[in-house]
């Protein structure tokens, strides 16, 4: 019975299983990451039909399938999600059946490819969902356009029933994006193999490729004289040309290079990375504990599955020559044509290629050319179909772990996301308009400060609708000298925004400190300029920061888009740091003593020991040295480091509030124990 139900029939479904295994397991746990934020900051803000012009700077064409998906979803991370899931399986169910029109008679090989392209480990940006779903999306209209050229090869008939829709897919694809214009020169191949089954080549075989080649040709020239002559290069300059004219061997040398490296990084290195050998520590760790379970669980499945699949296809023989009437020598023919042509729109702009966030989205143009390479290669060197499907099964199993493990990493970065949002209204119900929120970094590798410029504008300003926003998010590393000229006074900040820009000034500017476990720290030149925490860009910066731009009594207190980062979390102890250093700012000290007693009284404590500078001071102020104290010894437990600062503290909290007749309890405990010096 079981055997029944694993048919060809039923591919598409198993394909939708291992896209679920792989990337769907935390889909509910997962946001929005990189420039998800802005899109949907835009959508928000525009609606569908701002993205004419949100994307008139770079990709004008790419507008209309935005348009399309945006006006069907709504602005919910687990939609946007499921789309990128089903975007991507069904990018693998059309590149399956462009093959099988190619190899109709090797369905188990082109099974084999789809598998391998829907798991592919080198691209690793599959939760950036609102990019990439639709990115899919336009990389399905481009596989789709093989299949349908091969079609109409294979089928003279009807020849333009099938020419017509392919020709459309690819020029939307083409024009809406250049990630795949290298990939193109597969065509050519792939119509070689369509058009003839013997591997000579004569010159009335040319003829017959470049005809049917020319319409697909005629779209990629327009599209490059359209590019180049026309729209040039908004973004990234074409620095491989440049060099060409000013020392075209050097150039050769290094493009050869750079072809040589990618090609390798792509097409192998992808798949080795994915392959680790467990420790015990391993299995102590709920994520790593999780990961081996579904990879060693999977092994077993796949390779049953696999080895059901096809059981009764023909085979080549073993170890067959390289000659090109044999399958092995198409494929690889075909992927090493993908894989040392596929970068070619970044070889000539000079951007980097790799495995690491955010180089690896570049490698969306590798992975049908290292698909194919591979199970040629595999189908060529390993001798049984038994060995095959174990060496199969096990890239498969470890790919889709690696995919988990790669999640798992973007569900905990937008829980630190969510966390910092939450801080961020806690200490500031609301901004001035006009506010730029300055820091050096975060500790979140998939934002970059215009990333969350977007949910800073939707947060303190939802209603907002003009292109002039009213918030910036500026990273010193990144703006400093730029739309953020210095770190003085007086100075002017810009900041284009695609279609909508902000103007600012340095007079106007809060610098924020964030790095978890810690809490979010809004920096005070009268107050934080003594402590240690801050690396030396937030001291540098400290003089501009102007926590006078919160406006502490808000009213209604501005709240993250709880429909998209969830509802208000429990409230830990950075919610009473928060609202205690809120309430240290309206010089309300009863308020500060009143949160400290809250949150001793649910035993929380800092994981940051300088956070409990607010809560002695306020407990001191209100005459609760007893507590005062205690948090003074509990923060040098923590960090021995801190021993002046503590002892300074005691002294001028001792010679403010504490009349010399008084006799402090547990200030001799508290000298003794942090070791300061007595009169």
């Amino acid at each position: 019975m079981l055997k029944r139900l694993l048919t060809w029939k039923t591919f598409p479904f198993a394909l939708l299983l291992i896209s679920i295994a792989a990337y769907g397991l935390l889909i509910p746990s997962l946001g929005f990451y990189w420039d998800d934020w802005p899109l949907m900051w835009f959508l928000h803000t525009f609606g569908p039909k701002g993205y004419q012009e949100v994307l008139a700077v770079d990709r004008p064409f790419l507008a209309g399938i935005y348009w399309i998906t945006t006006t069907v979803l709504k602005t919910l991370p687990i939609q946007w999600q499921i789309l990128g899931l089903l975007s991507r399986w069904l990018c693998s169910i059309v590149l399956w059946w462009s093959l099988k029109k190619l190899w109709p008679n090797n369905p188990q090989q082109v099974a084999w490819i789809a598998i391998l392209f829907t798991v592919y480990p080198g691209f690793k940006q599959q939760p950036i969902s609102v990019v990439y779903s639709n990115g899919f999306l336009l990389f399905a209209m481009f596989l789709a356009s093989f299949g349908l050229m091969v079609a109409a090869i294979r089928n003279r008939q009807r020849y333009w029933h099938y020419t017509i829709p392919a020709l459309v897919g690819y020029t939307i694809c083409t024009f809406s994006t250049e990630y795949y214009v290298g990939l193109d020169m597969i065509r050519p191949l792939m119509i070689w193999l369509a058009i003839s089954e013997s591997p000579k080549i004569n010159f009335e075989q040319i003829k017959q490729v470049f005809r049917h080649w020319l319409p697909y040709l005629i779209v990629l020239v327009s599209f490059l004289i359209w590019r180049v002559l026309f729209f040039e290069f908004p973004t990234y300059q074409p620095q491989l040309l440049d060099e060409m004219s000013t020392s075209p061997f050097g150039a050769f040398i290094h493009l050869a290079d750079r072809m040589i490296q990618d090609t390798f990084l792509t097409g192998w290195q992808a798949w080795s990375k994915t392959f680790q050998i467990p420790s015990l520590f391993d299995f102590q760790v709920t994520s790593s504990l999780l990961y081996w379970i579904l990879v060693i669980g999977l092994f077993p499945v796949v390779w049953f599955y696999l080895k059901t699949l096809g059981e009764n296809q023909q085979e080549e023989p073993s170890r067959p020559s390289l000659k090109l009437n044999t399958w092995s020598a198409q494929a690889i023919l075909l992927g090493l044509t993908g894989l040392l042509f596929g970068g070619a729109p970044f070889w000539i702009t000079d951007l980097k290629i790799s495995l690491e966030f955010p180089w690896d989205r570049f490698t969306l143009a590798f992975m049908l050319g290292s698909s194919l390479f591979l199970v040629g290669l595999i189908n060529w060197v390993i001798r049984t179909r038994t060995q095959k499907i174990i060496l199969l099964a096990l890239m498969i199993s470890m790919a889709v772990g690696a995919h988990f493990n790669n999640s798992n990493s973007y569900r905990r970065e937008w829980n630190t996301h969510n966390a910092m949002f939450w801080q961020m209204v806690w200490r500031a119900p609301g901004l001035k308009p006009g506010t730029t929120l300055i820091t050096n970094h975060l500790p979140m590798s998939y934002y970059s400060d215009n990333s969350l410029t977007a949910p800073l504008n939707w947060t303190y300003a939802p209603n907002h609708r003009s292109e002039d926003i009213p918030y910036l998010f500026a990273f010193t590393e990144v703006r400093l000298g730029s739309g953020l000229p210095a770190l003085e006074k007086d100075l002017t900040i810009r900041q284009n925004y695609r279609s909508a820009s902000f103007k600012g000034s340095t007079n106007d500017a809060l610098v924020i400190y964030y790095a978890p476990p810690g809490c979010l720290r809004i920096v005070d030149p009268q107050r934080d300029s003594g402590l240690s925490i801050f690396p030396n860009a937030i001291e540098e910066a400290m003089a501009i920061s102007h926590p006078d731009q919160i406006i502490v009594d808000a009213n209604p207190s501005a709240t993250p888009p709880i429909e998209i980062v969830g509802p208000e979390p429990d409230h830990d102890w950075c919610y009473y740091f928060e609202k205690a250093d809120l309430a240290r700012q309206m010089n309300d000290w009863a308020a500060v003593s009143d949160l400290g007693n809250q949150a001793l009284e649910k035993n929380l404590m800092a994981q940051e020991p300088t956070e409990l500078y607010v809560f002695a001071e306020g407990f001191a102020r209100s005459g609760d040295w007893e507590n005062s104290f205690r948090l003074l010894r509990e923060a040098y437990r923590q960090s021995s480091l801190l021993r002046t600062d503590l002892c300074s503290m005691i002294d001028e909290l001792q010679g403010k509030y504490a009349p010399d007749e008084i006799d402090l309890p547990d200030l001799d405990k508290t000298l003794e124990t942090l070791h300061c010096p007595t009169n």
